[in-house]
């Protein structure tokens, strides 16, 4: 039997299939134990390199601008596919947020929810940036790793 309350869930969302598959379980959760749900989306600031020798290069004002349109749409998407389920009633249960970050994405997202007070992280394991052939690492293993909080 679950001992924890997950009163509330974050959930990482980049546009793939995969984050929309982590919203999903993230709403069967959410039912089960009446939590409110964040749905974050992330986008670099700056380009880094993949080593340790720094910054590559800042992302352009329209990037930032197109990717939060984008993610706007992702966000409307996934609130619009619980609508029509019939879940549970989704404004009073799910927030959006769309923050820029000159740091990791993982290091982000975990400020983040520790900042929130989030009980439960979920993330996809393969995303769909337009930068990820220019990041190396993972950022779902990383969360894992560092995390304060249980991760799906």
């Amino acid at each position: 039997m679950l001992d924890n309350n997950f009163s509330k869930i974050l959930v990482g969302i980049d546009g793939s299939d995969s984050s929309f598959n982590a919203a999903n379980y993230a709403t069967d959760l959410s039912v089960k134990f009446n939590s409110e749900i964040i749905l974050l989306s992330i986008v670099p600031s700056k380009i880094h390199h993949g080593d340790s020798s720094g910054v590559f290069g800042m992302v352009s004002q329209s990037y930032l601008s197109d990717y939060k349109k984008d993610a706007e749409k992702w966000f409307k998407e996934i609130i619009n596919h619980l609508n029509n389920e019939g879940t549970f009633e989704i404004d009073k249960k799910i927030k959006t947020d769309i923050i820029t970050t000159p740091f990791s994405i993982a290091a982000s997202i975990l400020n983040y929810a520790e900042e929130r007070d989030v009980d439960l992280i979920i993330i996809c394991t393969r995303g769909n940036s337009g930068l990820k052939k220019m990041l190396l690492g993972s950022v779902a293993s990383d969360i894992v790793v560092y995390s304060y909080c249980p991760v799906l």
